[in-house]
């Protein structure tokens, strides 16, 4: 049986956080879709985040 990470969306938001510094540090802020993408990946991070605190609750 696989064993699912304890905290997906962290992951997720740190992958995003890494892609907008990147972004940042390498000059490449003019391209929207590496934006996008660490945009959608903290979004989406914040989201999971979320569902997996209140599927652990027991209220």
């Amino acid at each position: 049986m696989k064993k699912t990470p304890r905290f997906p969306g962290l992951f997720l938001i740190i992958i995003g956080t890494l892609v907008l510094l990147l972004t940042r540090f390498h000059s490449l802020s003019s391209h929207n879709w590496l934006l996008l993408t660490g945009l959608f990946c903290i979004t989406a991070g914040i989201v999971i985040h979320i569902r997996s605190i209140k599927g652990e609750s027991r209220y």
